[in-house]
């Protein structure tokens, strides 16, 4: 099943393995993988994070609309385990408005093309030029045909969305359709008591329904599968709504 068209993400998230996790305001799901072929570029960190220039977690990602993040362990040039956390955003449109808002701040519009991309892999100063910033390099002017001692703010508005579709393609935008899993959040739709206590719950899946037991809904809404809050005491654990939702006692059938 794939989701809705108009899906408002607020929440992303490292799942299990490379996958990445993203849950509406009602808590539908939809999963992001990796596709496990080997060599196969589809399901790039790129296209899970809906992070077309692969920003890093922080303030400047923080403040364009990123609603997560994830961290990964790799090896560096020097063979030393190094974590990376970059930002999940809420759409690839969100992802891209970050990364061009990124380029047009004062600190990269007077960089030329040629010193872009240490400052954008993080290389400090004074420390030599990395693998990647080499290869950083040589692919923006092959692939831009630009004078790489031009500054970003000497290109024109065409040049620049130029410059950012080519990185992109540098940070590797490769979807996976097939990688994706959605899983609306099922609601309770009616319950049965007795002795003043729920027994069962009727749970709505559109377009299924069905009756579980008071243990079954529990786990459900514990695996965050039902909208439900679980709520332990030093008698019992039961559930209730969200707040300003109806009770489940005027549910009753």
């Amino acid at each position: 099943m794939k989701p809705p068209t108009d899906s408002k993400w607020i929440k992303g998230e490292k799942g299990e393995g490379l996958s990445i996790v993203y849950l509406d305001k009602e808590g539908n799901k939809l999963i992001r993988r990796k596709d496990p072929a080997k060599g196969s570029l589809k399901g790039s960190k790129a296209w899970r994070h809906n992070n077309p220039g692969n920003l890093a977690k922080g303030a400047h990602s923080s403040q364009h609309g990123a609603i997560g993040s994830a961290s990964y362990t790799v090896k560096n040039e020097e063979g030393k385990d190094q974590e990376y956390v970059f930002a999940i955003f809420p759409s690839y449109e969100v992802g891209r408005t970050a990364m061009v808002a990124l380029l047009k701040e004062e600190r990269y519009l007077k960089l030329t093309l040629e010193a872009l991309p240490r400052k954008y892999t993080g290389v400090k100063d004074g420390k030599p030029d990395t693998k990647e910033v080499i290869a950083y390099r040589d692919f923006l002017k092959t692939s831009t045909k630009f004078d790489m001692t031009r500054t970003i703010r000497s290109l024109s508005d065409n040049e620049f969305n130029i410059l950012i579709k080519k990185m992109e393609n540098y940070e590797g935008w490769h979807p996976w359709p097939e990688g994706e899993e959605y899983t609306p959040i099922q609601k309770v739709a009616g319950v049965k008591m007795s002795n003043h206590r729920i027994t069962s719950y009727l749970i709505l899946n559109p377009p299924e329904q069905r009756w579980v037991t008071r243990e079954e809904a529990i786990n459900l809404a514990e695996k965050h599968l039902l909208r439900a809050v679980v709520v332990h005491n030093k008698k019992h654990t039961y559930l209730r709504p969200f707040p300003h939702e109806t009770p489940f006692k005027d549910l009753i059938c």
